[in-house]
């Protein structure tokens, strides 16, 4: 016979609100409960979350890699607003937890970054480092996920937490990230940061850290390479599925993250730009359609891959206007 569930611990007042991303959706609720209200494309942009990497991962699959958002967005956030923030890792897992769990019992939630592969509410079919949730909760053997489109709390176990928060996946190690409201946030300073969030952006797509595996050089290798993956990768179907999820589906909006961030300008008076970013959104989805009809395909076709190769370039084209007139 099964031990009765114990009461759980929950944040006192918290309220989940589902969004479109998991890293603005997770930073508008954290905020939203110590009384600061802001739209989740306000929290996106102010991350300076519009942003591009495209890896190759050898030994896994999906092999080749790529997502249309930065891969730093809380800490992105922290720095360029100066709001109160407090980031935490730990390398000790047991601390991590212990860390975590040590908020709910104040009665502060906080955001905890995860590989959403280990989360019980996903089904494990692909790895998925960086995803943001907010715990909200937890008893004797789960913890509370306040978690993006979900409508309600998720739950998941305590162990499987834990390896979430401790993924090593080469796409984005993490140890046991953690972001608290410590003190008092103005909504107005936060609002004021939007320039230099703009400006953080558009210097990392044009030119990025990373060199050729960020920005615009990124999605010039996209444009280059893809059109050719049937023959250079043996998991081509599963690449072309996957790049199709994390334009349109994977937390994104739509349109590679570019509809959030067309909003989000609209929002913080960049009104000239606005319709170069919805540009670019249409854009990425077409290529999306073109990958999600290649990967329908046992064989692959040539003009499927074409049209691949074709939709890509103009992805580059786009984001190249966008980024200029920005910058």
């Amino acid at each position: 016979m099964s031990s009765p569930a114990s009461t759980p611990t929950l944040v006192p007042g918290y309220r989940h609100t589902p969004g479109h991303h998991c890293g603005s959706t997770a930073l508008r609720n954290l905020l939203a409960f110590h009384g600061v209200e802001l739209s989740e494309e306000m929290a996106f942009g102010l991350g300076a979350g519009a942003g591009f990497y495209y890896i190759a991962i050898e030994g896994t699959s999906p092999s080749r890699w790529f997502n249309g958002r930065t891969a730093r967005l809380e800490e992105n956030f922290r720095e360029l607003t100066g709001a109160a923030l407090e980031m935490e890792t730990f390398e000790d897992r047991d601390a991590g937890w212990a860390a975590a769990r040590a908020a709910v019992d104040s009665g502060s939630p906080a955001l905890l970054l995860t590989d959403l592969y280990y989360l019980d509410h996903y089904g494990r079919s692909a790895h998925f480092p960086g995803h943001a949730v907010v715990l909200a909760g937890y008893d004797d053997e789960l913890a509370y996920l306040s978690d993006t489109a979900f409508e309600e709390l998720q739950t998941t176990r305590l162990e499987s937490l834990v390896e979430a928060r401790h993924s090593e996946h080469p796409a984005y190690p993490l140890q046991g990230h953690m972001f608290t409201v410590a003190e008092s946030v103005d909504p107005e300073q936060l609002r004021a940061a939007a320039p230099r969030a703009v400006e953080r952006a558009a210097r990392e797509m044009i030119d990025p850290a990373w060199g050729e595996y960020a920005g615009l050089p990124a999605v010039g290798r996209l444009a280059a390479e893809a059109g050719s993956w049937p023959q250079d990768l043996e998991d081509w179907r599963w690449c072309a599925r996957f790049a199709y999820q994390v334009i349109e589906r994977r937390g994104t909006g739509g349109g590679n993250f570019r509809l959030m961030y067309s909003r989000f300008l609209a929002e913080a008076g960049f009104d000239e730009q606005v319709p170069l970013a919805a540009a670019a959104a249409d854009a990425w989805t077409e290529l999306a359609a073109a990958f999600f009809a290649a990967s329908e395909e046992e064989n692959p076709g040539t003009p499927l891959w074409e049209a691949i190769t074709a939709a890509a370039d103009r992805c580059l084209e786009a984001e190249e206007r966008l980024w200029t007139a920005l910058a």
